[in-house]
């Protein structure tokens, strides 16, 4: 957002200050865009309180029961060696398509998932990931990323940050509200499909709304650290807006 351009000048005893009046176009185009927002996601809703869900029969499991571990600290160490092999065998195949490195941890997480190795070997992912030592890794994971989010504070320049304080928040506002918008006018083709019994349209469109504008944070801060930008000017807006749209997406969660 363009700020006001304040001229001051100085007669005899007498201060005069000339304020620069901000462009009508800057001043209508913000709320402007959440209005616009604001309507369209009325009509989805209304929309969609005239869908009818699907009717679902119990949901079965897709993963396979997994045996008590007698050691559990044995099976831990073995799933971490299983992921940190994987995350670094796909980030350096991403590495060499000239894509950050992260991209290929996130999609060896997706390949030791539910989504492809539960699926196609329920019995495998239940030996190297079983239910009972997820808790640890949990801990493990939750500890990594506080620890690697520090690091990045410590680099971040904050005083960038100083003139670019409203152009920060425009700039997130503006990111939520299409992912948002999108998100919901999904809905209406998800709902009939994949909404569980008693799931009101409303409920369903903004979980879809709000999980496609959540920012991953840590990924977004991996990426400017794999491609050595922490330090540019750009990085404290980049870090900074999706921390002001991140904040109230996981409130609403």
């Amino acid at each position: 957002m363009r700020e006001d351009a304040v001229q001051t000048g100085t007669t005899g005893s007498d201060t005069v200050t000339e304020v620069t009046p901000v462009r009508r176009s800057s001043l209508l185009g913000y709320p402007a865009m959440i209005a616009a927002a604001v309507g369209v996601i009325t009509l989805v809703l209304l929309r969609g309180e005239t869908l009818a869900g699907p009717i679902r029969a119990a949901d079965s499991a897709l993963t396979a029961t997994a045996p008590a571990s007698p050691d559990v600290l044995l099976h831990v160490l073995l799933a971490l060696l299983v992921i940190i092999v994987a995350a670094r065998a796909c980030g350096a195949i991403c590495r060499r398509l000239h894509q950050p490195p992260v991209v290929g941890e996130v999609i060896a997480g997706i390949l030791l998932g539910p989504s492809l190795l539960g699926r196609e070997s329920p019995s495998a992912l239940a030996f190297l990931l079983p239910s009972s030592i997820a808790p640890f890794l949990s801990i493990i994971a939750q500890i990594g990323v506080i620890l690697f989010m520090f690091m990045v504070g410590l680099q971040l320049d904050t005083r960038q940050l100083r003139h670019r304080a409203h152009a920060t928040v425009g700039i997130s506002h503006a990111s939520i509200l299409l992912p948002f918008v999108l998100g919901c006018a999904l809905a209406l083709w998800l709902y009939p499909m994949h909404a569980t019994s008693g799931t009101r349209f409303t409920v369903f469109a903004l979980f879809i709304g709000i999980s496609l504008s959540v920012t991953a944070f840590p990924v977004l801060a991996r990426i400017l650290t794999d491609r050595k930008l922490q330090g540019a000017r750009s990085s404290a807006p980049s870090c900074s807006a999706p921390s002001f749209r991140t904040t109230p997406c996981w409130r609403a969660t």
